[in-house]
């Protein structure tokens, strides 16, 4: 094996999260996507991992930039905070708030599990830097 084999192992081992099972079983206090969840949570608190995420689609992207040129992001990010349940933001939307609220709200949609989830380790994340 070459170490550029080793490095690609390595790194499907560091980013492998195991089954839906293991994150999606209900009444399990803690799931192993929690858990990371809070360690990453404290990880990017403390600078060790970005708090930025990438997208790369060419189709996404142009969109996204012609609601930005066209005035189109206000609206559509009025949208989403409307189907989310959250109130308006006086500052308007910008493209990073309106991509927030659109993958909130994808994850709300087709695995509101995982949403859950989340939610539970932020407030885990919170109560253990009390």
């Amino acid at each position: 094996m070459t170490d550029d084999d080793e490095e690609l192992e390595q790194l499907r081992e560091d980013t492998e999260l195991g089954t839906r099972a293991e994150y999606s079983t209900p009444g399990e206090e803690a799931t192993n996507l929690e858990d990371a969840m809070v360690a990453l949570l404290a990880e990017v608190e403390a600078g060790e991992v970005s708090k930025t995420l990438s997208v790369r689609d060419e189709h996404l992207t142009a969109l996204v930039r012609a609601l930005e040129e066209t005035g189109g992001l206000d609206d559509v990010g009025e949208n989403l905070r409307e189907e989310l349940g959250r109130g308006g933001d006086a500052d308007g939307t910008d493209r990073s708030e309106m991509l927030r609220l659109a993958v909130r709200l994808g994850l709300q949609e087709a695995a509101p599990g995982v949403l859950d989830t989340a939610r539970d380790a932020s407030a885990r994340h919170a109560s253990e830097q009390f």
